[in-house]
């Protein structure tokens, strides 16, 4: 049986970039793109930045989920 060798002078856990963990063919990218052509304005969606009280979700982040999900 082999064993597990691990490197003592690495220096990084996880990659540098979530890209690395998205395959280029991966149907999420479609989603991702499909929900930044929305316009949210013409939604009706508003977005404050500069409201007062507990921050919000980026809208176009929490559309991307669901669209996600539901796929």
């Amino acid at each position: 049986m082999a064993y597990r060798y691990g490197d003592r002078y690495q220096m990084q856990l996880l990659p540098q970039s979530m890209e690395e963990y998205v395959a280029p063919d991966d149907p999420v990218r479609a989603y991702d793109a499909f929900v930044e052509s929305l316009d949210l304005d013409e939604l009706g969606i508003i977005w404050d930045e500069h409201k007062v009280g507990n921050s919000e979700y980026n809208p176009k982040a929490m559309i991307k989920l669901l669209v996600y999900g539901y796929s």
